[in-house]
């Protein structure tokens, strides 16, 4: 059984033509949707429906692909996705997207920095998913401990596309003292971490 209704599998294929088109013609870095490929669309979905996750956090909309996989996840637990993004042409391109699958009514799009947005989650987040500028991952690393509950998930992306770059975020992650993680290599390399209990 596919888990993706047809009209939301419409929306993702368009997001996934753009994505495709925006790497091959010539669409500056910063203005490109960046999608998750769709087999990591697929595991966070897994993860989510496996964890029950009904507070779900994602760091970066972008153009809202992941977001739709991800609330997926939370109308199917009768939870929420509340997603933060700070450019606003993308958080446009997200709303509209949202919308169109209809799954409006179970994602909070909030154009707002991250950093401050995860303090409301204190503790209480099941999910958390991070993708957003390389260069700002250590910086959320504190935020995301903060705002997952005990026995909560983290999932980042891009640990083996951008192996280099990542290599201090992975070793914090790896190191932390309340987290037990990998680094999964499915799609761009994904880490998934579990917050330990107090």
């Amino acid at each position: 059984m596919n888990p993706v209704p047809p009209e939301v599998q419409a929306v993702m294929s368009r997001l996934e033509e753009q994505d495709r088109a925006d790497r091959i013609d010539g669409t500056p870095r910063a203005r490109r949707l960046r999608a998750v490929r769709p087999e990591v669309g697929g595991l966070l979905l897994t993860l989510a429906l496996a964890a029950r996750a009904r507070t779900i956090v994602e760091i970066g909309t972008s153009g809202g692909y992941s977001t739709l996989w991800l609330a997926l996840a939370a109308r199917a637990n009768g939870g929420r996705v509340t997603t933060f993004e700070i450019d606003p042409a993308k958080a446009e391109i997200a709303g509209r997207a949202i919308v169109e699958a209809g799954l409006a009514g179970c994602v909070d799009a909030r154009l707002e920095d991250a950093h401050a947005g995860l303090r409301g989650f204190r503790a209480s987040a099941d999910l958390v998913f991070l993708d957003a500028e390389k260069e700002d991952y250590e910086g959320f690393l504190a935020g995301i401990v903060e705002a997952l509950r005990p026995g909560g998930l983290m999932v980042a992306d891009n640990l083996t596309s951008h192996a280099a770059d990542l290599e201090g975020f992975r070793r914090a992650v790896l190191e932390h003292p309340r987290l037990a993680g990998l680094v999964v290599p499915i799609g761009r390399g994904e880490l998934l971490a579990v917050k330990n209990a107090e």
